[in-house]
């Protein structure tokens, strides 16, 4: 019997029959194309299924001890396990029968003796459907939770605004001006906070629903790399942090501008939101063998194991306030993973609590 787990690129495929013959000819019509794991019976399949998750099962209808039905009535009950497509193999032509392996959660039924290229034809055909199905969830859940964050995100500093918004008017009439730069200064990191937001929502929304072209150019690194560090100059002047950059004049990249710009915008964004007065932020490159690897490297807050670990997942909550009182989703580095993917390339952190992070961007040669 064949471990459940042992799933690599191929898809992964649980045949259930009480026959060694059957077994062996669909591990000779199969084996090629998928990884297979074998039951020879109901029983032995669902104990296999407490171990992992095959992407689809073939299971025959009739068995000892426990039938398909059965079978496949428990694995549509199990949470784990519901979602899974199943195939019944069947001798049986009987109209009932066929109704009934739907009514127990089966989306198709092969008939024996089996015809070989139907066989083929439509397991790829549940295989296609169930990997789109699963793209569709990813994507919805995705979608929710980021919605949910920029709209817990936005409430903050929106109330910002309006309550300092407030406050300075009734200042100004009342002619009380020792406080209204405080309050000035409040309202612009506010609506600083919801500009990133939105920005950072109106690009994923781009991204999510295609009209964000990959649009993959050689590009001048040095010169990309000072266009975004500009962008923040002044930010880092009021924290007296020194930003600099080191990238060789002559470095070039192959890859999207707008996306390899948002990637360089939130990751030095974040390097002088979680430094320290008097901190530093290194931004540098370096040709390797196959492609380009630029970090950015500050000496500030750093991040726990724990942080670390969920920065890039978008199910989990990462924002945190910076050194200054800054306000952070953590949504940034979700588009940073996202779009440097879409390179073939990846993105990684180190980083010690106290001591600062380094960030870490690979983008692949043309």
């Amino acid at each position: 019997m064949n471990d459940i787990n042992n799933k690599k690129a191929k898809d992964l495929i649980l045949v259930v029959d009480d026959q060694p013959n059957n077994l062996k000819l669909i591990a000779n019509v199969l084996g090629q194309e998928y990884s297979l794991s074998i039951a020879n019976s109901g029983i032995n399949a669902l104990k296999m299924l407490e171990n992992g998750v095959p992407d689809l099962i073939l299971l025959d209808v009739m068995m000892p001890e426990m039938d398909g039905f059965e079978v496949c009535k428990k694995i549509k009950e199990n949470e784990n396990t519901k979602n899974i497509p199943i195939i019944f193999l069947t001798a049986k032509s009987d109209i009932d029968d066929i109704v009934k392996g739907f009514d127990y959660g089966a989306v198709d039924y092969i008939t024996k003796p089996f015809n070989l290229i139907e066989m083929k034809v439509r397991i790829k055909n549940h295989l296609s459907l169930y990997h789109a199905k699963q793209e569709i969830e990813q994507i919805n859940m995705e979608k929710d939770k980021f919605f949910s964050i920029i709209a817990h995100d936005l409430r903050g500093p929106f109330s910002s605004i309006v309550s300092f918004s407030e406050l300075l008017s009734e200042r100004i009439k009342e002619n009380k001006l020792e406080r209204i730069g405080d309050y000035a200064e409040r309202i612009f990191k506010a609506s600083q906070k919801s500009i990133n937001l939105l920005t950072n929502l109106m690009t994923w929304a781009r991204s999510k629903t295609g009209r964000m072209e990959f649009k993959p150019e050689v590009l001048n690194l040095s010169e990309l790399i000072n266009e975004n560090i500009s962008l923040f100059s002044e930010l880092a002047v009021q924290k007296s942090i020194s930003l600099k950059h080191n990238t060789p004049v002559d470095l070039q990249v192959f890859a999207d501008k707008d996306m390899l710009s948002a990637i360089l915008r939130n990751l030095i964004s974040n390097a002088v939101k979680f430094n320290f007065p008097e901190g530093e932020i290194n931004v540098t490159s370096d040709a390797i063998a196959d492609g380009v690897i630029i970090s950015v490297n500050d000496n500030g807050m750093g991040m726990s194991d724990n942080l670390k670990d969920d920065l890039f997942k978008i199910n989990k909550k990462t924002g945190r306030i910076g050194s200054a009182g800054e306000l952070s989703s953590g949504l940034g580095l979700i588009l940073c993973k996202e779009f440097i993917e879409k390179h073939g390339g990846e993105i990684w952190v180190e980083s010690e609590e106290g001591k600062g992070s380094v960030f870490y961007v690979k983008t692949p040669n043309q």
